[in-house]
């Protein structure tokens, strides 16, 4: 919980700076110089289906090519990007340009029994883990997910109705890479006699290094909803291992969009970044 709290105050920080930043750079612009405004940066929160290369959610079929582990728990799989740096091309003034930019994102997939999650050379596979069984000395399992971080490049094609963001209604399709840098299981519980255990294994689990995304997004000023749709599979496919493809959806705020009024512009909410800096406790 302290993690989380300190994960909270310190994007809260950046949001600060970046909020801050915005509003200095519209004051030094000059009023012949415009300003094209995209809508990437920020932070995204959703959840996560895993589909089958039928675009389908059933991973059983009754041969010994099922893998049951993949139909994942969607309320509990969650997503979280924090895209940290924009930057927009214009074609078409503010209404039309190519958004690209820099960003972070954490996908957990949650599993619905209690599989452990396990890989070789060429295939990942999962074995259930029956608590009532002796030899397990296990009484409860609360959590058990895969979690996979990964560094975000998007590349937009992007529609917007007005010259300023903050009251414009926007859209943008197109496609998001990422390249994955750190990957675990984790197994969360209680032993018969009362114990807790949160076991933490990281491993590559023969994840794919690299993705590529369908991606569109639309709102209004900071708030919106996104999608992205995996055109690569999420495993490297062996002889076992089935295609993976997630499916992200969820909300994105982007904080551009939610800075001072005009007459505050010159103004930085000092008080906020102090109680955020006070709030860190790692």
């Amino acid at each position: 919980m302290k993690v989380f709290s300190s994960l909270c105050s310190i994007v809260l920080i950046f949001s600060c700076l970046s909020i801050y930043a915005q509003n200095v750079n519209e004051i030094d612009e000059k009023d012949d110089k415009p300003s094209y405004e995209a809508h990437w940066a920020g932070m995204d929160i959703g959840s996560t289906i895993l589909f089958n290369a039928d675009f389908g959610t059933d991973f059983s079929d009754g041969t010994w090519l099922d893998n049951p582990w993949w139909e994942n728990d969607i309320a509990n799989s969650t997503t979280f990007s924090f895209n940290m740096f924009e930057y927009k091309l214009p074609i078409f003034k503010q209404y039309l340009g190519l958004t690209t930019g820099f960003g972070y994102r954490n996908t957990n997939i949650e599993f619905r029994k209690n599989y452990q999650l396990d890989y070789n050379n060429q295939n990942v596979f999962a074995y259930e883990i029956n608590p009532s069984a002796a030899e397990e000395e296990i009484s409860e399992i609360k959590r058990n997910y895969l979690s996979a971080h990964y560094f975000t490049v998007p590349l937009l094609l992007e529609f917007a109705t007005k010259v300023k963001g903050k009251k414009s209604f926007y859209f943008n399709v197109g496609i998001v890479g990422g390249v994955r840098f750190a990957s675990s299981t984790t197994l969360k519980g209680r032993y018969d006699n009362g114990d807790k255990f949160n076991n933490v294994r990281r491993a590559k689990y023969n994840l794919n290094p690299i993705f590529l995304d369908a991606s569109f997004r639309i709102g209004y000023g900071a708030f919106g909803l996104f999608g992205t749709y995996s055109l690569t599979t999420m495993f490297k496919t062996g002889s076992y291992t089935l295609a993976v493809h997630p499916l992200r959806v969820g909300i994105t705020w982007n904080w551009n969009y939610a800075g001072l009024n005009n007459g505050d512009k010159n103004k930085f909410d000092f008080e906020t970044f102090e109680e955020a800096d006070e709030d860190i406790d790692l």
